[in-house]
C-alpha cells in the first residue's frame, strides 16, 4: 500500500510539471476523493465488522482504478495539448519559411541595388573627369575666340559726336575728317579705309548721333589715327572723339576695373586699362 501511494505521489508531481493550473487542481481533487474514507455513523445500528483483509484489498483496487483513470485523463489532455502545440509549431515553421524567403528576396534586391549604385558611382566619376576635361577645353576655346575677336577689332576705331545728315555718305565724311588729323591725302585714305557704318537704328531728328565704326585695311594707319587723334585740335573743335573698339567681355571687364584704376591714380600710382585687364604700378590685374 505504501508503494502504491508513493508511486501515485510521484505521478502527481510529474503531472504538475506537465499540466497547467486547472488540470492540476482537477487531478488533486480526484486524488483527495480517492483518499477519503467513510466515517462511522454513531446513530447507526451496530453491525458486524467486515473482514479487514477484504476491506484493504478493495480499497487498494479502488485507489488503483481511480489513479489509473486520473492518469489516463491527464495523458489524453497532454496528448491533445501536444497535438495543438505541434500544429502551432508547424504554422510557425511555415511563417518562418515565408519570412526567410522574404528576407532572401530583400537581400537579393539590396545586393542588386548596391551593384547599381556602384555602377552609378563609377559613371559619375567618369563624367566628372570628362566634365573637367571639357571645362578646360571650353575655357581654352573661349579664350581663343576672345583673342580672335580682340585681334579683329584692333583694325577698327569708334568715332562719337559726328552729326547725322539725311542721305549722308558716311565713308566720304570720315575720310574728310581723317585728312584733318593725319598727314595723308584723300586718295591714300581711300586705299586704307575699308568700311564705315553707324551702329544701331536711325533715331529721330535731334537725337544723339549714332556711333560710327571705322575698319582700316592697314593696321599702321589705324594706329597712327588713334595716336594723333588724342591731341588733334580739329577733334576738340568738332567735339568728336575716337575710341578703341572692344568686345563685350573686355568692355565689362574694363567697367569693373576702372574704379580700381582711379583709386590707384589718386594715390599717385601709374595705372591704366588695356583690353580686358588693368595695369596698376606695373602689375596686371584681371579681377
Amino acid at each position: 500500500m505504501a508503494n502504491i501511494n508513493k508511486d501515485h505521489g510521484y505521478h502527481l508531481a510529474a503531472l504538475r510539471q506537465a499540466c497547467d493550473e486547472e488540470d492540476i487542481e482537477w487531478i488533486e481533487q480526484q486524488h483527495d476523493l480517492s483518499q477519503d474514507k467513510p466515517q462511522a455513523d454513531r446513530h447507526h445500528t451496530p453491525v458486524k465488522s467486515p473482514n479487514p483483509k477484504k476491506m484493504k484489498a478493495n480499497e487498494s483496487q479502488t485507489q488503483n482504478e481511480v489513479s489509473n483513470t486520473v492518469l489516463l485523463n491527464a495523458i489524453q489532455k497532454l496528448v491533445c495539448k501536444f497535438d495543438t502545440q505541434s500544429e502551432h509549431l508547424k504554422s510557425y515553421e511555415f511563417q518562418l519559411q515565408d519570412n526567410t524567403d522574404a528576407v532572401r528576396k530583400v537581400k537579393e534586391s539590396v545586393d542588386a541595388n548596391t551593384e547599381a549604385v556602384k555602377s552609378v558611382v563609377e559613371d559619375v566619376k567618369r563624367i566628372k573627369t570628362q566634365m573637367a576635361t571639357l571645362k578646360k577645353e571650353n575655357e581654352a576655346l573661349r579664350e581663343m575666340c576672345l583673342e580672335h575677336a580682340r585681334y579683329k577689332r584692333r583694325w577698327s576705331l569708334l568715332l562719337t559726336g559726328v552729326p547725322e545728315k539725311e542721305g549722308e555718305n558716311t565713308r566720304e565724311e570720315i575720310i574728310k575728317i581723317l585728312t584733318k588729323i593725319i598727314p595723308a591725302n584723300a586718295e591714300q585714305l581711300y586705299n586704307t579705309v575699308d568700311t564705315v557704318h553707324r551702329l544701331g537704328q536711325k533715331g529721330r531728328v535731334g537725337d544723339k548721333p549714332r556711333l560710327i565704326v571705322i575698319q582700316f585695311a592697314m593696321r599702321t594707319v589705324r594706329d597712327l589715327v588713334w595716336k594723333m587723334s588724342k591731341e588733334a585740335k580739329f577733334c576738340k573743335e568738332m567735339k568728336i572723339r575716337f575710341r578703341e573698339d572692344f568686345c563685350k567681355e573686355d568692355r565689362e571687364a574694363r567697367k569693373r576695373l576702372w574704379p580700381r584704376v582711379e583709386e590707384a591714380r589718386s594715390r599717385g600710382l601709374k595705372a591704366f586699362l588695356k583690353e580686358g585687364y588693368a595695369v596698376i604700378d606695373g602689375r596686371q590685374i584681371k579681377e
